[in-house]
C-alpha cells in the first residue's frame, strides 16, 4: 500500500507519509511517555534477546552461577565494610625484577568476595586464576594475558572493576585465541562515586594524565560480511561474500543476518554456524520461516550519465551477516529495574520515568586512553541513568590512542556506544545487534575528528511488532535520539567527525544529525552546532528504515568556524566564525561533499533545511522518496552542483526552495517523480517556492510513472522551473528534429522543448516559444505546466512590507531598441497579473513575489509594478534577483531586459546574473535590504566576483566538491588518487586502499573487467581480504567473476520494462510473464492469467526498441 501510494499520489508523498508515520509507526513503537508499557513488555524483551553467559552450551561451568547475584534487595546500600589493599605474595615480575606481583588466588585469599579489593600503585596483579571480589579498584596494574591464564577459561567478577589514578593499567591479552576471559560485572550494589554502580572501565582526574585500560582479543579479520545469494526461508546454508575460513570465523560461532524488508519491517535472525567453507559457504544450526520472505541480493553497477573513477562505486543491497562471538567476554548479572531516586545509582526522577533499567556500563572518563578491541559487551546499559552506556569515552578531549574496534556489542537497552567530548577516537568494524536507543551516538556536538568507519548495526526487530518496537526504548535523557522522535543506527549532534563505510539496517533513522540548538551538556552554549565544518562523510549504506535512511535535521549550513581540538571543539568566537556572511557581504559557508552513500528501502532520504551540502556519488533505490529536503541555498563557492554523479529511481525526489538547484551527471531510471519545494508553504518552510532546477548532462531512462514533474506552488508561490542547462539547452534548440530525439541529454522533455514552468503563469503561452503540456496530451505528465523551447530562468522580488496587491507583469516582444527602451513607445503586447505570496506571516524573508522570464532574448522586455488601480512604485528596500551567479560562473553570464517602476535598473534596464548577492545565501539578510539585488539605484553595487569554476572544481570536474580534506596540511604527494590529506591527522589512505603509503589497491585484487566494478573499496580497509564471491559488479548484460563475459539479454529484465493485460484473475497479473523465472508450470507461481472474456491481450513495454533474437 505504501509503495501504491507513493507512485501514484507522488505530490501528496510528504503529507501522506508523514501522517502516516504520526499515526501508524509511533503508536507501535516505544514513545518518550510508554514506560509502564516497555516495564509491562520487559520480560518478553528479554526473552527476544541473547546473552552468551545464560547460554549453557557456551558459558563455562560455574558462570555465571558463582558470581551471579540473587538477592538485590540491598542494592543502593552504600558498603562501606573492609576495603583491602593488596600486598605481594612475595613473587616479582620475570622482565622488571623490581616490580611486585600478586597472584589472582592470592588476591583472592586476601580479598575474599565481600571486600573492596585494590590493587596498589606499584603492585601488579597477574589473573592467573579465577578472581571473585565485591569490587575491584586497580590503581597499579592488572595484566591478564594469555602467558598468564592457565585454563580455556577464566573470570573476574566484581560489582565495579575500575583502573584509576594515572598509574593505574588494566591490561588484558588473549589474541592468541584459543582462550576465552569472562569479565562479570555483578549487580551487588558495589558503587564507585564516578561510575556509578555496575561499572567496568577507567577514571582518571582532570589535569593529570589517567590510567590505561587495553582489551585485545582474538582478532577477526573481518568481523562482517555480506549475503553473495538470497537466503530464503526453510534454507539452512548461507554464502557470503567473502571466506568464513579467511575472516577467521569458526564453528559453534553466532552469527546475525539482517533483514532486507522496507520501513523497518523486517526481522533479523541469529543462528551458530555448524560448518563452513573457502567458498564462502555457511552451514547454520537452523532455519527461518518468515512468511516466505527472504534476504534480497541485489548488487548494482549504478548507471554513470558521465564516468568518473570517484564515484563510479558498487551498490551492494544485501543483507549484512555478522560474527556476534567473541572470546573475551564483558557481561554480567541480568539486568534488572530500580525506582527513580534510588541512593548511589543516578536514577533520577522525571514526567515519564518512574524506573532505571540497570545493566552494566563501560567507559572511559576524564583522563586517560580506553582501548577494546575483539571483544563482546552484553547485557548493557542503564536506561534512564546518564552516561551509562555499553562503551564509552566520556569527555576525554584529544584521544587519538582511544579505540572501539572489532567488537560485538548485544543485548543492550541504552545505546551502545557513545563518543561524548572525545576528539580523534577510533569507532571501527564494531557490530551492534539488539540495542536499544541509538547504534553509535555522539553526543554533545563539540566532538572533532572521530573516525566512525565500517561499523554494522543491526536493528532485529520490526518496528511495528506491539512488544518489541524496533529498537525503541523510553526513559532516557535524549527521547529523540532512541524513541520514534527520531531513533538511529547512528545519531550525531554534530557534523565534524569522519562517517565511512558504515552500515545501518532497519533502525526508525539509519543516519541522524541533530545540529539544530547549541550543543548539549558541558557544550551547551558553546558550539554552533549546525553551522560546523563537516568531517569525510563516505560510502555509508542505509536501508530498511521506517523514516529516513540519512537525515540532517534541523538547519544544517555548514560554515568556516573557529572549531578546533585545541579548543576542545567548542567555537570561541561565535558571534564572527558562526554568522553566514562577513563584514562585506562575503557567504561563509564551507561546502561540503557527501560521497557514494547508498541508500534503500526507507521512506525519506534527505534534509530538513540545509545549504552548502552535496550528494556526490549518491545511489538512492525504492525509498519513498529517494530525496527529501525543504530548503537550501546556493553554494558558497559559486559552482556547486546540489546532487552531482548520482544515480536515483523507483521513488520520489522531493526537491527543495529557494535557489538555482542544480543536478549534474546524474541518472534518473524507471519510475521517478521531481516533485517542486515540495514542502514550501506547509507551517513556516518554505520562502518564495520558486526555485529552478537545472538538468546538466542528465540521463533520463525508461520512466513508466503518469508524472514525471510535480510543480508545487506552495499556496501562491511560483512552483518553481525545471531546465536544461544552457549547453543542454542549446544543443537542443540548434538540433533537428531527428538529432534532437536522438539526444542523450533531455529526454525529461518533449523533442524541441527546454524547460517547464508552472501552469499558472499564462503570459508565457501568448509567446511562441510556449505550449500548456496538456494540448500535447502530456498534461498528466508535468502537471499541466507550460513547455517552452526558450530557457526561462526567475525573478524574484522579496518584499519587506505586505502590499496585499498583485505585482503586474507586463511583456514587450519583438523590441528593437535596446534594453527597456521601447516600453516608452507602446503598450505592452502581454499583461500578467501575479499574487502576492507570504509564508506563516513571518514577514521580509517569507514574502514577495516571483515569476519565470525569457534569458538570452534581446527582443524581449519586461515591466513590473505594483497594481492597485495604477502603476504603482516597487519599494526601494526590497531584494531584487535575477537568475542566479552560479549560472554565469559555471557557463556564462544572462541578461535580461527589465525596468521595475519607482527604481532605477542598471546598464538601462539589461540585468546580469551576476549582479550583488552580497548578504544573500538564499533570502536576503537584513544587510541586503535597500543595498544589493539588482536595480538598486543609480549607483549599483558592484557584480559579484567572477569564479571560474572549472579551475575550482575537484578533477577538474564543473560542480564537484571534494570530500572533506585538507591538501595544504600535506605534501603534494599525498593528495593522490589513493590518498588525502586528513585535517588532523595528515596522510590518510582512502577508501580501497591500504598499506603503506597507501600502495595496496584493494579493488586490484578483483581484476574487474571494463564492464565491472569492485565490489570491495567500502567494505573495510583494515584488511586486505578481498571477496571471494561478488568480487566486481557488472553491467547488465555481463556476467562472470571478472565481467568479461556477455550472453543474450532477458530485455524484459531490464529496469524501466513493464507489462500489462487485458484483466487480471486467478492471482496472475501481467509482470509474472517477465520475472524471470521460465517454470511453464501454474504450480510455480509464476504464470499470468487474463479473466474469462473477450479480446485478451498481454502487452509489454521494453522502454526502448530492441532487436529480439527469440522468446521464451
Amino acid at each position: 500500500m505504501k509503495c501504491a501510494s507513493s507512485r501514484r499520489f507522488p505530490g501528496l508523498i510528504s503529507a501522506f507519509i508523514s501522517l502516516l508515520l504520526l499515526t501508524l509507526y509511533p503508536a507501535s513503537a516505544y514513545q518518550a511517555w510508554e514506560e509502564g508499557n516497555y516495564l509491562n513488555n520487559f520480560d518478553q524483551l528479554e526473552a527476544n534477546s541473547y546473552s552468551v553467559v545464560n547460554d549453557p552450551n557456551v558459558a563455562p561451568v560455574g558462570l555465571p552461577a558463582e558470581c551471579q547475584i540473587t538477592n538485590t534487595t540491598h542494592l543502593g546500600d552504600y558498603f562501606d565494610g573492609n576495603t583491602v589493599a593488596l600486598t605481594t605474595d612475595g613473587s616479582f615480575d620475570p622482565i622488571n625484577p623490581t616490580l611486585e606481583t600478586i597472584s589472582a588466588a592470592s588476591a583472592q585469599a586476601q580479598c575474599g568476595t565481600s571486600s573492596i579489593c585494590v590493587v596498589p600503585r606499584g603492585l601488579r596483579l597477574i589473573m592467573s586464576s579465577n578472581l571473585n571480589v565485591y569490587s575491584l579498584i586497580v590503581q597499579g596494574e592488572l595484566y591478564w594475558r594469555d602467558i598468564d591464564q592457565v585454563n580455556v577459561d577464566q573470570y573476574l567478577c566484581g560489582g565495579v572493576i575500575v583502573a584509576e589514578g594515572e598509574a593505574g593499567r588494566f591490561i588484558m591479552n588473549l589474541s592468541k585465541g584459543q582462550k576465552r576471559g569472562w569479565i562479570y560485572v555483578k549487580d551487588n550494589g558495589a558503587h564507585y562515586s564516578h561510575g556509578k554502580t555496575r561499572f567496568f572501565g577507567g577514571i582518571g582526574e582532570y589535569g593529570i594524565s589517567g590510567p590505561l585500560v587495553e582489551i585485545t582479543g582474538r582478532k577477526l579479520t573481518r568481523t562482517w560480511s555480506l549475503l553473495a545469494k538470497a537466503f530464503k526461508a526453510n534454507e539452512m546454508s548461507i554464502k557470503l561474500m567473502h571466506s568464513p575460513v579467511r575472516m577467521g570465523w569458526q564453528v559453534g560461532d553466532r552469527i546475525g543476518i539482517s533483514s532486507t524488508q522496507k520501513g523497518s519491517d523486517g526481522t533479523a535472525h541469529s543462528f551458530t554456524i555448524t560448518d563452513l567453507d573457502d567458498d564462502g559457504t555457511v552451514n547454520l544450526d537452523s532455519t527461518f520461516t518468515n512468511n516466505g520472505l527472504h534476504r534480497t541480493v541485489w548488487f548494482l553497477k549504478p548507471e554513470q550519465a558521465v564516468d568518473d573513477p570517484e564515484t563510479q562505486s558498487a551498490a551492494l543491497m544485501t543483507a549484512e551477516v555478522i560474527n556476534l562471538s567473541r572470546n573475551i567476554i564483558i557481561t554480567g548479572d541480568d539486568l534488572r529495574h530500580v525506582p527513580c531516586n534510588t541512593p548511589n545509582v543516578g536514577c533520577g526522577c522525571g514526567d515519564h520515568k518512574s524506573t532505571c533499567t540497570l545493566g552494566l556500563h563501560t567507559a572511559q572518563m576524564h583522563t586517560g586512553k580506553m582501548s577494546i578491541r575483539n571483544v563482546r559487551v552484553e547485557k548493557c546499559g542503564q536506561r534512564g541513568v546518564t552516561g551509562t552506556y555499553c562503551l564509552h569515552f566520556h569527555r576525554l578531549e584529544d584521544c587519538p590512542d582511544c579505540e572501539f574496534s572489532g567488537n560485538a556489542i548485544e543485548h543492550g537497552h541504552h545505546r551502545g556506544i557513545i563518543v561524548h567530548g572525545t576528539h580523534r577516537s577510533t569507532i571501527e568494524n564494531n557490530v551492534l545487534y539488539d540495542i536499544r536507543g541509538a547504534g553509535i551516538y555522539i553526543e554533545d556536538g563539540n566532538e572533532v575528528a572521530n573516525q566512525i568507519k565500517y561499523n554494522v548495526v543491526i536493528c532485529p526487530w520490526p518496528l511495528i511488532n506491539g512488544v518489541l518496537r524496533g529498537c525503541t526504548v523510553p526513559g532516557t535523557d535524549n527521547a529523540e535520539a532512541d524513541t520514534p522522535l527520531n531513533q538511529a543506527g547512528i545519531y550525531t549532534s554534530t557534523a565534524a567527525n569522519d562517517i565511512i563505510g558504515n552500515r545501518v539496517c532497519n533502525s526508525f533513522n539509519g543516519l541522524l544529525l541533530q545540529a539544530s540548538g547549541s550543543g548539549r551538556g558541558d557544550a551547551y552554549g558553546m558550539v554552533c552546532t549546525n553551522h560546523l565544518e563537516f568531517g569525510r562523510w563516505e560510502g555509508n549504506t542505509f536501508h530498511g528504515h521506517s523514516r529516513f535512511g540519512l537525515y540532517s535535521l534541523g538547519g544544517s549550513f555548514p560554515r568556516d568556524t573557529d572549531q578546533s581540538i585545541a579548543t576542545n571543539g567548542f567555537n570561541t568566537d561565535q558571534a564572527e566564525t558562526c554568522k553566514g556572511f562577513n563584514n562585506e557581504g562575503d557567504d561563509r559557508g564551507k561546502p561540503v561533499s557527501i560521497l557514494n552513500n547508498v541508500d534503500w528501502h526507507a521512506i525519506f532520504v534527505g534534509h530538513y533545511n540545509a545549504g552548502d551540502m552535496q550528494h556526490r556519488g549518491h545511489t538512492s533505490i525504492s525509498n519513498n522518496n529517494l530525496i527529501y529536503w525543504k530548503e537550501t541555498k546556493n553554494f558558497a563557492d559559486g559552482c556547486a552542483a546540489h546532487i552531482s554523479d548520482s544515480y536515483y529511481t523507483n521513488g520520489n525526489m522531493a526537491l527543495p526552495d529557494d535557489s538555482t538547484f542544480i543536478m549534474e551527471r546524474t541518472t534518473f531510471k524507471g519510475y521517478v517523480v521531481l516533485e517542486a519545494n515540495h514542502h514550501c508553504n506547509v507551517g513556516v518552510t518554505g520562502h518564495l517556492c520558486m526555485p529552478s532546477y537545472i538538468f546538466d548532462n542528465v540521463l533520463w531512462i525508461g520512466n513508466p510513472a503518469p508524472t514525471w514533474m510535480w510543480l508545487q506552488r506552495g499556496g501562491t508561490g511560483g512552483g518553481g522551473i525545471f531546465s536544461l542547462s544552457p549547453p543542454n539547452a542549446q544543443a537542443v534548440m540548434s538540433a533537428s528534429p531527428q538529432e534532437q530525439a536522438e539526444y542523450e541529454f533531455g529526454k525529461m522533455f518533449p523533442p524541441g522543448y527546454v524547460t517547464v514552468a508552472s501552469k499558472h503563469y499564462t503570459y508565457l503561452l501568448s509567446t511562441p516559444w510556449c505550449i500548456s503540456s496538456g494540448t500535447i496530451g502530456l498534461g498528466t505528465r508535468y502537471t499541466d505546466g507550460i513547455l517552452c523551447r526558450k530557457e526561462l530562468r526567475v525573478v524574484k522580488l522579496w518584499s519587506s512590507n505586505s502590499p496585499n496587491v498583485s505585482l503586474k507583469v507586463e511583456v514587450w516582444m519583438d523590441n528593437t531598441l535596446p534594453g527597456t527602451s521601447e516600453q516608452d513607445t507602446r503598450a505592452p503586447d502581454i499583461t500578467q497579473h501575479v499574487n502576492f505570496h507570504q509564508i506563516g506571516g513571518l514577514g521580509k524573508t517569507k514574502q514577495g513575489y516571483s515569476l519565470p522570464v525569457f534569458v538570452m532574448e534581446d527582443d524581449v522586455s519586461y515591466r513590473l509594478s505594483l497594481d492597485n488601480g495604477n502603476a504603482t512604485d516597487i519599494p526601494s528596500d526590497w531584494v531584487i534577483e535575477f537568475s542566479d551567479a552560479v549560472m554565469g560562473n559555471r557557463w556564462a553570464e544572462e541578461f535580461v531586459n527589465l525596468h521595475v517602476v519607482g527604481r532605477v535598473c542598471e546598464n538601462n534596464g539589461v540585468i546580469s546574473s551576476q549582479h550583488s548577492r552580497r548578504f544573500m545565501g538564499g533570502a536576503p539578510d537584513h544587510h541586503a535590504w535597500g543595498s544589493h539585488g539588482a536595480c538598486v539605484n543609480s549607483n549599483p553595487p558592484p557584480k559579484m566576483e567572477p569564479v571560474d569554476c572549472i579551475a575550482t572544481a575537484d578533477t577538474r570536474k564543473l560542480g564537484t566538491i571534494s570530500a572533506t580534506s585538507c591538501p595544504e596540511k600535506c605534501s603534494p604527494e599525498c593528495n593522490s588518487a589513493n590518498s588525502y590529506c586528513h585535517c588532523e591527522f595528515g596522510c590518510l589512505c582512502k577508501a580501497g586502499f591500504t598499506g603503506a603509503n597507501c600502495t595496496i589497491d584493494i579493488c586490484s585484487m578483483a581484476r574487474c573487467g571494463e564492464h565491472g566494478i569492485c565490489s570491495a573499496r567500502y567494505l573495510g580497509d583494515t584488511s586486505i581480504l578481498p571477496p571471494s564471491n561478488q568480487a566486481c559488479v557488472c553491467d547488465q548484460g555481463w556476467y562472470g567473476p571478472l565481467c568479461d563475459k556477455q550472453d543474450a539479454v532477458n530485455l524484459a529484465r531490464i529496469d524501466g520494462v513493464t507489462a500489462t493485460q487485458s484483466s487480471v484473475c486467478e492471482n496472475g497479473p501481467a509482470w509474472k510473464a517477465i520475472d524471470g523465472n521460465t517454470n511453464q508450470q501454474w504450480g510455480g507461481g509464476s504464470i499470468m492469467h487474463t479473466c474469462d472474456n473477450e479480446n485478451h491481450w498481454w502487452m509489454v513495454d521494453l522502454v526502448l526498441e530492441q532487436p529480439i533474437s527469440y522468446v521464451i
